[in-house]
């Protein structure tokens, strides 16, 4: 019995040395990070060869070629040191819960944004192919937040850095070799990080399994323990801009003041009155004779008073339509006494007033009092002011053609108003960006390399050849238009569209083709060296089935 016992002693003290074999292993397949058997210090030893390493050739490499360069790498820097001590913080602390989580991320996806925002301000750089490979890659310091796999995310990161990297070999690599070592210095900071995040970090940052929850803020001081790094000092104030923006209530207040003008009702007509009145009698050589002004140059006088006192010349600044209709409804509104002024005005002085396009005819003029008028053809009764256009249908100018217009705004390209163009090509893509065409026509658009979307609106007989396209190439409201695919796409939206003819490239045949309210529309696929076209079904036949109803293509024998 004592053997026995000996043994299953023996047994136990066995399974336990696995136990904690084993344990001790699976601390190490996540690079034993947690703070325990000298982890922290095989974990930030290995970062820190990281700084020293890659990241210090990069500074140097850009110092070396300086301008926008530099500065950019400044801030490369300071993200990375900012990560180290997110790593630090790691190594000591617990994981919090997701919350707080999220606002230690925060800082170092502000060094992001900031990062990216530089390119931004400088698309007109030199260098800016330099900007767009560290912008486009510079997320790969989100990985901390990539709770499986982190390391595919860097290496899709380094993928989009390297479209833009290639470009700065092609142009440098005969005439400065400095952008070059830029080149292979920078890459190798992903590449190393992916090494370090495979042995160190392999299904997700490792957090420490004991010591205290991680404090809220990154810098915010552990309880009972100093704080890892000094706090950095406070944001200066934004940036002023000196661009002037344009004054938008200019035109609004000069209305605001002519409205005041017009609501002060008599005064003004009664002071015009009495100004022009002076004024004519002063200028007038009959005045001094004792001759009378007729009411219709005083009428005359006052109107030209009243669009004195500064109206005038703020309805000309202006040019307000609203100013234009109100001034037009109160003529309208004077009823038959403004009617009946204008006919003693005609009568004492035989003129038309400003303004007005009907004449007044006299008895004498009458033809139904006159029959002697009506044996003349009615030569003399047309009105000499018939060829005035009084502003109707006819004085309605036709709609303007608004200019043709291809540019990138923020991330979606622009192309609108095109006709008779068939050079139209946008060679400086990125995998974020979308193309919008909208209300093009007779024209042809080629859109090399890889983006988002396209989609084309309101368009007319247009051609459109691309190349790569991430999510979805769409169609609305167009008639008569032609794609053709020369690489991938993974989906097709035809919506609404009279006319359309899809030609397939061999690695876009797997591609999906969504038709709605649609016509007159076929599918090309590539055959030897030709195309094979297939039409698209217009009709659909649906039966009740018994528990559902069944819809397929309606087949016409033709």
């Amino acid at each position: 019995m004592e053997k026995l016992v000996q043994r299953l002693e023996q047994a136990v003290i066995r399974l336990e040395q696995v136990s904690v074999n084993m344990q001790v292993s699976n601390g190490m397949a996540n690079g034993d990070c947690n703070g325990i058997n000298g982890g922290l210090s095989q974990c930030m030893d290995a970062f820190d060869l990281l700084l020293l390493g890659p990241v210090s050739e990069y500074l140097k490499n850009s110092r070396a070629i300086g301008d926008d360069v530099e500065n950019h790498a400044e801030m490369v820097n300071n993200a990375l040191q900012l990560q180290r001590s997110f790593l630090k913080m790691a190594t000591t602390h617990q994981e919090p819960a997701q919350r707080e989580l999220s606002d230690l991320l925060k800082p170092i996806s502000e060094k992001i944004q900031e990062i990216q925002n530089f390119r931004e301000c400088n698309r007109g750089s030199s260098q800016f192919n330099h900007l767009s490979a560290v912008s486009e890659s510079i997320p790969a310091l989100g990985w901390v937040a990539v709770s499986q796999k982190p390391v595919p995310y860097v290496k899709e990161m380094n993928d989009a850095a390297i479209f833009y990297t290639n470009r700065v070999l092609k142009d440098y690599k005969d005439s400065d070799k400095r952008h070059v070592e830029w080149v292979v210095s920078y890459l190798s900071i992903w590449t190393e990080l992916q090494a370090f995040i495979k042995q160190h970090h392999t299904t997700g940052l490792v957090w420490s399994k004991i010591g205290p929850i991680a404090p809220p803020s990154l810098f915010a001081p552990a309880p009972g323990g100093p704080s890892p790094l000094p706090p950095t000092p406070p944001p200066g104030p934004p940036p002023v801009f000196t661009c002037e923006l344009p004054q938008a209530d200019s035109t609004t207040a000069q209305h605001s003041a002519l409205f005041a003008q017009l609501n002060q009702g008599e005064a003004i007509t009664k002071g015009s009155q009495a100004t022009v009145i002076q004024g004519l009698k002063s200028s007038d050589p009959t005045a001094g004779e004792g001759g009378k002004i007729s009411r219709n140059r005083r009428r005359k006088g006052a109107r030209v008073e009243e669009r004195g006192c500064g109206l005038n010349q703020q309805l000309q600044s202006s040019e307000s339509t609203t100013a234009q209709h109100s001034a037009l409804f109160a003529q309208q509104n004077q009823g038959s006494k403004g009617s009946q002024d204008r006919r003693e005005d005609e009568e004492e002085g035989g003129g038309e007033t400003e303004g007005e396009t009907l004449k007044h005819v006299s008895k004498d003029q009458m033809t139904h009092k006159n029959p002697a008028l009506r044996s003349q053809g009615g030569e003399n009764h047309a009105s000499p002011s018939k060829s005035r256009n009084p502003g109707g249908s006819s004085n309605l100018e036709p709609p303007q053609k608004r200019p043709p217009l291809l540019e990138l705004e923020g991330k979606k390209w622009r192309v609108e108003y095109f006709d008779q163009a068939h050079d139209l090509v946008i060679k400086e893509t990125e995998l974020r960006q979308v193309a919008y065409v909208f209300c093009c026509s007779n024209s042809t658009l080629h859109i090399e390399g890889k983006i988002n979307s396209i989609i084309v609106d309101n368009c007319k007989k247009l051609g459109l050849v691309f190349d790569n396209i991430v999510g979805i190439v769409e169609i609305i409201n167009s008639k008569d238009i032609q794609l053709q695919v020369m690489g991938r796409v993974p989906t097709i939206s035809i919506n609404k569209t009279e006319g359309c003819q899809v030609y397939l490239s061999k690695d876009a045949l797997d591609c999906e083709i969504v038709c709605a309210k649609s016509s007159e529309m076929n599918i090309l696929v590539p055959q030897d060296d030709d195309y094979r076209e297939f039409p698209v079904p217009e009709q659909f036949k649906t039966v009740w089935d018994g528990s559902k109803l069944v819809t397929e293509p309606t087949e016409i024998a033709g």
